[in-house]
């Protein structure tokens, strides 16, 4: 299959011209954006661009709320069905749709996907009194370094994902069960790994195991066309884990790069960090980095004007508070993470981002797995969003010339911005260290050990005990004897 991906810089309008392409002629496409929010933004794009190529294509959305009762991925099912009368139409539906969806009966017609998707459902699970379970409906096949792929027994293929959603002891684990049911079709375009070599390794309450599915694009193969729309798609980690899966079946043609619309007149952007200490989400999740974000909170509250965006982590690590709580700013002005796409808020020239997206250990595990550099994983997924965040703002417009200021936590963070807006000729970027009555020290080796242990963190515990053990007895028998 070929997939055309727009790899145009982020800002030079990719979105809109994927729009312009989809109104001009008459045809059917499925257009993945990454969050609902966008749905209202873009519906007025594609109408307003629709009547300046003076067609008429009919547009609709897919999402949780206007599904008239029945699911996501059963709706989007139904869509080819829907839509057979009409020669021009045009549905929105989300990143997670596209993940979750069937498009078996999706042939003929266009789909676009509006910035790289994950590719990876990653979970972390912690499951000691459940092996039973696991043992009863899931096999286990070993890949390498204590990894497997994960199957259905057949009391496991009699089990609808329904069904244990529905299960209030098991409903944490139905997206795992629809995974492992999509993996196990005919042609599944799935694969689950988990990282246990059988299910007794997931006993002990301190062991945390995770499961991990690879989305496989020729998902997407009954589509006459595949566009990806993504800033630097070959260098991200979806193109990576793409090519775990896809390497002999996927041919890639690259657009031609849209031209950057030349700028009316130079500007700046200073973009201001707070740490040589890189973010991570562990980190922020303890009393000195809980300190750290609310004096940073209570310095950005004092030099952010009204008119600004500002984003954070939503969730604290294992259940403590997250940085968007500590940071306590303006919540009126707080937007999700993920905006790739948006022209919203391209009046405003302030914006902050305080985010942290470090691979952990499990997911480390896999990448080294996958052979995909770890650092690939922070600038895809760390690096990239923050970048998508930040030129969201009046950086997008070329006809002013408003200097920009831009928070975040690093300098790594600090010095990816820099890199991309030093290649924009009319931009002039600069960082600037903001320091903080709060010592913030270097990142550590080794230290406290983890309250919880992965599979293998615990089978090496668990060896090292019986060394000990069996030393404690040689000692024994030794005394004993003299």
């Amino acid at each position: 299959m070929k997939v055309f991906v727009d790899e145009s810089c982020a800002g030079a309008g990719k979105t809109q011209a994927a729009i312009d392409r989809v109104v001009s002629i008459p045809c059917k496409t499925l257009f993945i954006t990454e969050r609902k929010d966008a749905f209202a933004e873009l519906d007025a794009r594609f109408r307003k661009a629709a009547r300046k190529a003076k067609t008429d294509p009919v547009i609709r959305h897919i999402h949780g709320e206007n599904h008239e009762g029945r699911g996501v991925v059963k709706r989007i099912a139904e869509v080819p069905d829907d839509y057979s009368p009409l020669d021009h139409v045009i549905v929105i539906a989300t990143h997670e749709a596209l993940l979750r969806s069937d498009f078996g009966g999706f042939h003929g017609w266009r789909i676009v996907i509006d910035e790289v998707p994950r590719f990876l459902d990653f979970q972390e699970k912690r499951t000691p009194l459940d092996a039973a379970f696991f043992q009863r409906h899931y096999t286990l096949t070993a890949v390498a370094d204590g990894w497997s792929t994960v199957n259905l027994t057949p009391a496991g293929r009699a089990i609808a994902a329904a069904d244990v959603r529905n299960d209030e002891s098991h409903s944490h684990l139905d997206l795992f069960h629809a995974r492992v049911l999509e993996a196990g079709r005919p042609n599944g375009t799935r694969m689950v790994m988990c990282n246990l070599p059988d299910w007794t390794g997931m006993n002990g309450k301190k062991v945390t195991w995770c499961w991990a599915s690879v989305f496989s694009l020729r998902a997407l193969e009954p589509f006459a066309r595949v566009e990806l729309l993504g800033n630097r798609f070959s260098d991200d980690i979806g193109s990576r884990i793409t090519s775990y899966l896809d390497h002999d079946e996927v041919e890639w043609e690259c657009l031609p790069p849209l031209p950057v619309q030349a700028a009316s007149a130079a500007r700046s952007v200073a973009i201001h960090f707070f740490s040589d200490r890189p973010s991570a989400k562990s980190w922020f999740g303890g009393e000195h980095g809980h300190q750290v974000l609310r004096e940073i909170g209570q310095h950005l509250s004092a030099v952010l004007p009204t008119e600004a965006i500002w984003t954070a982590n939503e969730n604290g690590d294992r259940g403590r508070s997250a940085p968007k709580e500590l940071l306590a700013l303006d919540g009126g002005t707080f937007v999700k993470p993920k905006v790739a796409g948006t022209n919203q808020f391209r009046k405003l020239h302030h914006a902050a981002i305080i985010y942290a997206a470090k691979p952990c250990e499990s997911l480390r595990s896999l990448l080294r797995l996958l052979k995909i550099d770890l650092d690939l994983w922070t600038r895809s997924v760390e690096f990239e969003t923050i970048l998508q965040f930040s030129t969201r703002t009046s950086v997008r417009d070329p006809r002013s010339a408003t200097p920009v200021s831009l928070w975040v936590f690093d300098r790594q963070q600090a010095m990816y911005l820099k890199e991309y807006f030093d290649a924009q000729s009319h931009i002039t970027a600069s960082l600037v260290y903001v320091p903080l009555t709060i010592d913030i020290p270097a990142k550590q080796k080794g230290g406290r050990p983890p309250i919880v242990r992965t599979p293998e963190q615990e089978a090496a515990a668990k060896a090292e005990r019986r060394r000990r053990d069996t030393e404690r007895k040689r000692r024994s028998r030794k005394k004993k004897a003299a």
